[in-house]
């Protein structure tokens, strides 16, 4: 199947890499993009799209309604946790040598194999008063 690269495709997409570091909803996009924004339905169209690409990861909210989405790009975001602040929703791609230590003491020792990319840890960002 083709991927198309249509105006507003690039657009989306370079405005989730732009704020990579957020979950966001499509009506989030829609409204923060404003002007530059395709149509509201065409934002779940391309947004499927990328998600399809693997451009772009979605995720269930929380409160199981609807989904967030956030940029992978060629960030291999199934293979690393994620660190996600409770304060300000920052999002940070957990790629360390720990991280991939503790999925295999998981499978090693427990038997259980982690969907890294489904894993997030949540607490607060350094911004938002976490301390240690």
């Amino acid at each position: 199947m083709a991927h198309y690269s249509t105006k507003g495709k690039r657009a989306v997409s370079a405005f989730l890499e732009k704020n990579s570091d957020r979950e966001l909803t499509a009506e989030d996009i829609f409204e923060s993009m404003g002007d530059e924004a395709p149509g509201q339905s065409s934002i779940y169209r391309i947004l499927s799209s990328l998600v399809s690409d693997g451009t772009v990861r979605r995720e269930r909210r929380q409160s199981g309604e609807g989904y967030i989405y956030q940029y992978a790009g060629d960030l291999g975001c199934d293979k690393h946790f994620h660190l996600k602040c409770v304060g300000c929703g920052k999002v940070v791609h957990l790629r360390c040598a720990l991280s991939d230590e503790l999925i295999r003491h998981i499978f090693d020792e427990h038997g259980f194999a982690v969907d890294s990319g489904k894993s997030v840890l949540y607490g607060r960002c350094v911004d938002c008063g976490g301390k240690i």
